[in-house]
């Protein structure tokens, strides 16, 4: 995406100043970690200086204003002034209602994934910030004082509603074999999700979700998708059938991540996931985890895992270290103000 305007004079500053704009719920993920986490490391660069402001101040003395997807546009109206000087960027956009046209008063966008990247940039300049938590070392629980057979969900209601049928039927079988199946999710706004296999709802809260993970066996981590009722109920019947016996047959939203892999990690909660997508990064070659597809994949790779004490460390301690190696906030701070100086600097 070309550049609108000529901001060159933002390279002539020593340090960029960022200002995030809009009010922050730290329930809400998106808030929690772009901008209240991704400011604070921001913060920690010597290039850089960044702050927080629940409203439009009166004088705009920054090079750039990040606002947040749900951003009114009425109020982004305002600030893409004519002759501004400052760059606008839109965390996690959509093109939903009014999403193209936000998009469309922006700079550029920060996204959380590849995926999500590749998608939005038909639209908008997109850089990306992965989903990466603040979570405590204290929290992590020693290796003998965790709980056996015990599987971890953490995420969306709908998510769970939509979960691949291969990894259902599994579930269904490793619940009937005397495992449980935890699912952290907010049921209190959202309604209980009606799959058979959860044995235990555990409604997150941001004093104890944490917590409730780390006591936890292994972690599931399906790919996210919405399909909709008849797109899900004819995704079933392929997977069901074998109409295509040879393909994989792959669904994921737009927005897809690793995000819920990255608290497993952090944790030391080994990690089963579905194939494709950014789960790869960490899991792809089975040193820290296994990528799954078919019934059978999903119940041998938790069964394996749960029965094996010397694997259950392996995985852990391998994708901890790939997860402070490769998703250091700081080095993804350092890259987005790197790429972005790039790009204003060769206007492409």
């Amino acid at each position: 995406m070309l550049l609108k305007k000529n901001f060159t004079k933002l390279l002539k500053n020593n340090k960029i100043s960022i200002l995030f704009i809009g009010k922050l719920d730290l329930q809400n993920g998106s808030d929690r970690i772009f901008i209240n986490t991704f400011s604070k490391f921001l913060n920690n660069l010597d290039n850089c200086v960044s702050k927080v402001s629940e409203d439009i101040p009166e004088q705009i003395n920054f090079d750039i204003v990040i606002v947040k997807k749900n951003f009114p546009l009425s109020e982004l109206k305002k600030l893409d002034k004519k002759n501004r000087e400052y760059l606008i960027g839109i965390i996690n956009p959509t093109d939903k209602k009014n999403g193209l046209k936000i998009m469309q008063k922006a700079d550029f966008a920060i996204t959380g994934s590849v995926e999500e990247k590749a998608y939005y940039s038909k639209y908008i300049k997109c850089f990306i910030y992965p989903l990466i938590e603040e979570v405590k070392r204290t929290l992590i629980k020693s290796y003998s004082s965790r709980p056996k057979n015990i599987i971890c969900y953490h995420g969306n209601k709908q998510h769970l509603d939509f979960i691949n049928i291969n990894l259902e039927k599994a579930l269904k079988r490793l619940t009937k074999e005397g495992f449980k199946f935890k699912a952290i999710y907010n049921f209190k706004n959202l309604g209980k999700c009606k799959k058979s296999f959860i044995t235990d709802h555990i409604q997150w809260e941001k004093e104890t979700w944490l917590e409730e993970i780390s006591n936890s066996t292994v972690g599931v981590c399906p790919n996210t998708h919405n399909s909709g009722f008849f797109r899900n109920q004819l995704t079933k019947l392929v997977a069901r059938k074998r109409i295509f016996s040879n393909d994989y047959f792959l669904q994921y939203k737009n927005t897809s991540n690793a995000s819920s892999a990255f608290i497993f990690h952090q944790l030391k909660i080994p990690v089963v996931a579905e194939i494709g997508g950014s789960f790869q990064h960490i899991l792809g070659d089975e040193r820290a985890g296994y990528i799954c597809y078919s019934e059978n994949s999903w119940y041998e790779s938790i069964s394996r895992i749960s029965n094996d004490k010397n694997l259950i460390k392996n995985f852990s301690e391998r994708a901890y270290d790939l997860m402070n190696n490769l998703y250091d906030p700081l080095i993804w701070c350092e890259r987005f103000i790197s790429e972005l100086k790039y790009w204003v600097s060769n206007k492409i």
